[in-house]
């Protein structure tokens, strides 16, 4: 039994691909949500649905904690005296760390992951750090059923704030510079969907090139752009407009604001003990 506790916006994309994917069939799932209304839809999918987050870890052998970080020390209460034996907890709470999450729970078996919202069509990534407590049947057991989000990317539970920077708050600068994108083809003339399709299909067929070639990025810039051509005038500006620069600060920033919550966590954990 597979049980989820906190269905909102990355509990819930686990519920769905979990279900569409067939990993885990509905009467194999069982979920919480303190907001019931989130939760309740899935009852019409068959899916059980708790009545308490206490419920859910006795009901599961796997049991995944989607909720925010900073409802953590509540949920942490509303289960410590849950029988975790041979049980195994997935995290997806920024900053949690596996130590806290273990003396919280005295779950000994631990997955701390960093999925991200293309995981909603199975085209994410998935930051994960085991415990070492955790053997290869208990990680094979969790990369299969978490490789219904996409690809999964085993990391050391250190990088994990890297990991938030680089690909879980990735999706959304992505989707900044396809908005930008759009509105640049928009004042240039084109129809909305026009430019947005030149601009999806630019970016897939990019992406996708660099991930079959293997090729250094600057590689494939350099084949495109010649010498006093539109290219280089539009490199220029990029250069000159400090795109590089705005681009690292912007993930610098979100790292260090993903260390701020894992430093805050473990202080707080350090004082309570």
């Amino acid at each position: 039994m597979v049980g989820i506790i906190g269905v909102g916006n990355i509990g819930s994309i686990i519920v769905e691909r979990l279900l569409e994917t067939g990993k885990v069939g509905p009467d194999e799932l069982v979920i919480f949500n303190r907001s019931p209304a989130k939760a309740l839809r899935f009852k019409e999918k068959g899916v059980e649905i708790a009545s308490n987050a206490a419920e859910v870890c006795e009901k599961s052998t796997v049991i995944f904690l989607a909720v925010k970080p900073q409802d953590a020390p509540e949920l942490f209460q509303q289960i410590k005296d849950c029988d975790f034996g041979e049980k195994l907890i997935v995290s997806t709470m920024t900053g949690v760390t596996i130590e806290r999450i273990q003396k919280s729970t005295g779950c000994e078996r631990v997955v701390r992951i960093m999925p991200n919202v293309p995981s909603a069509v199975g085209r994410g990534v998935v930051g994960a750090a085991y415990s070492p407590t955790l053997d290869k049947t208990n990680r094979s057991h969790v990369k299969q059923l978490l490789d219904s989000l996409g690809k999964i990317v085993e990391v050391r539970e250190r990088d994990l704030a890297a990991v938030t920077a680089l690909s879980g708050s990735g999706p959304a600068f992505v989707f900044v510079i396809v908005e930008a994108l759009i509105d640049a083809g928009l004042r240039m003339g084109l129809s909305y969907e026009t430019a947005r399709e030149l601009i999806l299909e630019t970016l897939k067929g990019s992406a996708e090139l660099l991930q079959l070639r293997g090729n250094h990025p600057g590689e494939f810039r350099h084949l495109v752009t010649s010498p006093a051509g539109t290219t280089i005038e539009g490199i220029f500006s990029l250069e000159r407009e400090g795109l590089r620069g705005s681009l690292m600060k912007a993930l610098w920033d979100t790292f260090e604001k993903a260390r701020y919550f894992e430093n805050r966590e473990n202080t707080a954990d350090k004082i309570k003990g």
